[in-house]
C-alpha cells in the first residue's frame, strides 16, 4: 500500500483475500471492514458498475448475513444485483443467484412479499436456462416453498412441493434407460419429506 497507494487493485485483491481468511476464522466484523475498503478501491479504479465491484458487494452482503445483520446486507445485495443486471440482462445465472440471495435476505427481515417476488424471478431464469427439473431450479423452488411455510401459506407450499416432485420424477424417468445420469440435488428428498409431512393427518 505504501508503494502503490491505497487506491490500487493489488491492494483490493489482498484485502479480499485477507477478508476471506478472517471469515474462515470467524472474525466477521474485521472481514466486513476489509471488504468495505476493497469495494471502495474497486469502485475508484474500475467504476461503480464493474462486475468485480458486484462480486465484492455480494461478498459483503453474505458476510452481513452471516452476522445476522440482514437489514444491513440488503442494500449491498441490491446494488450487486443492479450491476449484474446492467451487464448481463435479466436472464443470466449470476443474476438468478443474487435474486435468490436477496430473497433469503428479505425473508429474514420479514419482507415476505418481496422475498416471494425475488424467488419467482430466480425460478423463471433457471427454468428458461436449465429447465424445470434441474437441481438449481428445484432447489430455488424449495426455498420459495419454505418462505410460504414461514407465512403459514400451506396450500401454496403444498402445490409448489408437488410441482418439484413432478419435475424431478420426470427427470429421473427420462434418464432411467441407461443413459447419462443427471444428479438431482437433495432438494428432491427435501420436497418429498415436506410433502409427506403435510399430507399426513395429524
Amino acid at each position: 500500500e505504501r508503494t502503490n497507494g491505497f487506491y490500487n487493485m493489488d491492494v483490493a485483491t489482498l484485502l479480499n483475500m485477507l477478508a476471506l481468511l478472517y471469515r474462515d476464522q470467524g472474525k466477521l466484523e474485521d472481514a466486513c471492514e476489509l471488504l468495505h475498503n476493497a469495494v471502495r478501491i474497486k469502485e475508484h479504479c474500475l467504476g461503480p458498475n464493474d462486475l468485480s465491484v458486484a462480486s465484492a458487494l455480494n461478498n459483503l452482503s453474505v458476510l452481513y448475513g452471516k452476522r445476522g445483520m440482514w437489514a444491513e446486507a440488503a442494500p449491498f445485495c441490491k446494488q450487486a444485483l443492479a450491476i449484474r443486471e446492467g451487464v448481463y440482462g435479466s436472464h443470466h445465472t449470476d443474476v438468478a443467484k443474487l435474486l435468490n440471495n436477496l430473497a433469503l435476505i428479505c425473508q429474514n427481515i420479514g419482507e415476505f412479499a418481496e422475498s416471494e417476488g425475488y424467488y419467482r424471478r430466480a425460478i423463471d431464469v433457471y427454468k428458461k436456462l436449465y429447465g424445470p427439473g434441474h437441481a438449481v431450479t428445484t432447489r430455488t423452488m424449495n426455498n420459495l416453498a419454505a418462505c410460504y411455510l414461514k407465512q403459514k401459506k400451506h396450500d401454496d407450499a403444498k402445490n409448489l412441493y408437488a410441482e418439484v416432485l413432478l419435475h424431478t420424477q420426470q427427470v429421473e424417468t427420462s434418464f432411467s434407460g441407461g443413459g447419462p445420469e443427471q444428479v438431482v440435488s437433495p432438494s428432491t428428498g427435501m420436497a418429498q419429506g415436506n410433502w409427506q409431512s403435510m399430507c399426513t393427518p395429524t
